[in-house]
């Protein structure tokens, strides 16, 4: 049992200072428990020191059946590298970094914390703190809910009152002409070599993050005009053939004669990425593929002063496709969606298309310049009354 005051050097002064309130610290099934007590008693220090052992050693006995009694005590940060480590089997990349940007932030205000510590209270101050620093509820959500499986149970047996935060319903949104022109213009201006030719493709294509990101020159076939997708997010979307238009093969030409010169090729490989790992200055690795654009692509929507997803350039080129009228199975090939429902998800008809479609209507008979028109009705009901007249 030991509590003491901890020292410290004053930022001010360099000179090392006694601190007035107390801490403990114990050695636990073989990890070193330190907490501080905030408090100037020592008789306090040495209660608090006395509880936490005891529930410790509660939790050490008292955890469900069928876990051991190491993983009893493992701290979040443990729990989550293991937790990591196994969902590598059986997932993809994406879904790797997926966990891995989550665990950033838990490993970073949880990750000294014991798993039987994790209660509700933590959980809601994980909460507030990540809201304090500006993240949306969706992502708070994600990461609180890769913790709990982590742990090995489901949010709701774990944290039961400590509620997941609302989320918004909005599915997407498809930008307009002048929002688009603004994208490429801000990033076409961007320092970044990648951001210009990767929104274009999306623009151009419909194509996702992931299968722009990881694309190959073999998968490009500029005399053919048509690009190849590789694995996609459904079986329906891998492989897909998507035409190209000559203002995208214009851009893939020039970010391919760029590549060449970043890499001091003579000719781009087959099997080399067409956005490859690079140094966040130029290429250097053609044979994988760029980790992220986000930098640049947030560098260049704030500039553009257009508030939305990378994903919604998706929602765009599906609701220009139906605003120009696509037959709907032509869109469910390019876009490799299995289903009309999750085309209809995407498609949205913009105002000025719904606007365009009802000043064009012409209801009725049109009527002659200068003379109102009368209702058929109206006319019907006279017509009765002359006849009445007339009997």
């Amino acid at each position: 049992m030991s509590v003491y005051k901890p020292k410290y050097k004053d930022p001010k002064t360099g000179k090392t200072k006694t601190s007035p309130y107390w801490s403990f610290e114990f050695i636990f099934a073989g990890r070193r428990i330190r907490e501080a007590v905030k408090t100037t008693r020592k008789t306090i220090a040495v209660e608090a020191e006395k509880r936490k052992r005891l529930d410790m050693e509660r939790a050490y006995a008292g955890m469900p059946q069928g876990e051991s009694a190491a993983r009893r005590v493992t701290s979040v940060a443990d729990a989550l590298k293991a937790y990591q480590d196994g969902y590598k089997v059986g997932h993809r990349p994406r879904s790797l970094a997926w966990v891995a940007e989550r665990a950033v932030h838990l490993v970073r205000l949880l990750g000294a914390a014991l798993v039987p510590e994790v209660n509700e209270d933590r959980i809601r101050a994980y909460m507030k703190t990540r809201l304090a620093e500006g993240v949306g509820n969706r992502t708070i959500n994600m990461e609180v809910a890769c913790l709990s499986r982590a742990i090995g149970h489901q949010w709701r047996v774990l944290w039961p009152k400590a509620k997941a935060l609302e989320e918004p319903c909005s599915v997407g949104r498809a930008l307009s002409p002048d929002e688009e022109q603004a994208l490429l213009d801000e990033a076409a201006k961007n320092r970044s070599g990648y951001v210009h030719p990767f929104i274009h493709i999306a623009l151009s294509t419909g194509m996702r993050y992931s299968e722009i990101r990881t694309l190959r020159w073999s998968q490009l076939d500029l005399k053919a005009r048509v690009i190849t997708v590789g694995k996609a997010k459904t079986e329906g979307g891998s492989g897909r053939m998507i035409p190209m238009g000559d203002n995208l093969i214009a851009v893939i030409e020039m970010h391919r004669d760029w590549c060449l010169k970043k890499l001091e090729a003579a000719a781009v490989s087959p099997d080399w990425c067409v956005f490859p790992f690079s140094n966040r200055v130029k290429p250097v690795d053609p044979s994988r593929p760029a980790t992220t654009i986000k930098t640049a692509w947030e560098a260049v929507r704030e500039k553009a002063d257009v508030s939305c997803r990378f994903h919604d350039l998706r929602h765009t080129t599906l609701t220009k496709w139906a605003e120009r009228g696509v037959p709907e199975g032509t869109m469910l090939a390019l876009a490799g969606h299995m289903s009309r429902a999750m085309l209809e998800r995407y498609s949205h008809i913009r105002m000025a298309a719904k606007r365009e479609a009802v000043e064009g209507l012409t209801v009725g008979k049109p009527a002659a310049v200068g003379v109102p028109q009368e209702s058929t009705k109206l006319e019907h009901s006279r017509n009765q009354q002359a006849s009445k007249l007339l009997i």
